[in-house]
């Protein structure tokens, strides 16, 4: 059976003589009208709802994102959350490079050497020599100890500083972080409708890779915090208002705020910051 499209039916009113302002009485027309209007509605309301369960995506982890914030900026004290970030990195980077079906003489303690050292400890503070012989446990715990030494010994050394401090260092980490997070989930979206020509349905992976981007965002601010609360500098007569505004430091001892950027340089969005603070430009510098 032929189907009746909007330009079908207008044309067939045309040959019938039909004017724009003469009502219609056919119940042919009429039933047709109906059923391209019913349609057009549907593919509409198909459009709505595919597109609300794409920013349902984005709205659960925004939620998750905020409420965290929420919680950093009424808490006096972070100091239970600052080192849970740290421990929970120690734990990951043991169990990447001490899996369970290797052999422990196969272990890669040389990777967890070298990220201890440049992450949340001092340099040299561990070698391999310390990690080797010892269970994934046993790992786990020294590198524990060492934390809670190394953070008493920083508390110590900054005094009333140090709460200030760690919400400064927690809220930029989590601000940067969700900000690139935001951009890399908006092109995954952009691009994404290009999986259903291999078969897969491009929102459950829209989800499924989003959940994994999330997961790694999380990460990466956990990472950053352990390495600025236990590796940055900070100057000994810094004022309170001063930390609490927000001034950048930089963990090998110099203030990023007192380097030189030549406003010459053409520095892509994404790429470093030319100052030396380990943030993207946008974040940075590139922001004002």
């Amino acid at each position: 059976m032929r189907r009746f499209g909007a330009e079908n039916i207008m044309g067939m009113m045309d040959r019938l003589g039909f004017e724009e302002d003469m009502p219609i009485e056919s119940k042919l027309i009429s039933r047709a009208i109906e059923s391209a209007q019913k349609r057009v509605e549907g593919n509409n309301f198909d459009t709505r709802r595919i597109v609300l369960q794409y920013d349902d995506v984005m709205n659960q982890q925004r939620g998750i994102i905020y409420k965290q914030r929420r919680e950093i900026l009424e808490s006096e004290n972070l100091r239970d959350v600052v080192v849970g970030m740290i421990k929970e990195t120690v734990e990951r980077i043991v169990a990447a490079h001490c899996a369970d079906d290797v052999i422990p003489e196969e272990w890669d303690l040389d990777a967890i050497v070298e990220f201890g050292n440049r992450t949340f400890l001092h340099e040299g503070t561990i070698s391999r020599d310390d990690l080797w012989g010892k269970e994934k446990e046993e790992i786990v715990e020294h590198l524990h100890n060492l934390v809670d030494t190394l953070y008493a010994a920083r508390e110590e050394q900054l005094g009333e500083l140090m709460r200030e401090f760690e919400k400064v260092v927690v809220l930029r980490a989590v601000d940067s972080k969700w900000m690139d997070h935001i951009d890399a989930m908006d092109q995954l979206r952009q691009g994404i409708h290009l999986r259903a020509y291999g078969g897969t349905d491009p929102l459950r992976e829209y989800q499924f890779e989003g959940f994994e981007m999330f997961q790694e965002m999380i990460h990466n601010i956990q990472e950053e915090v352990a390495t600025y609360v236990m590796k940055a500098h900070v100057e000994a007569n810094i004022e309170r208002q001063a930390v609490a505004e927000g001034q950048a430091v930089d963990p090998n001892g110099v203030d990023a705020a007192k380097r030189p950027v030549k406003r010459d340089e053409k520095v892509g969005r994404n790429e470093l910051c030319p100052c030396g603070s380990g943030r993207k430009y946008k974040s940075c510098h590139g922001a004002s």
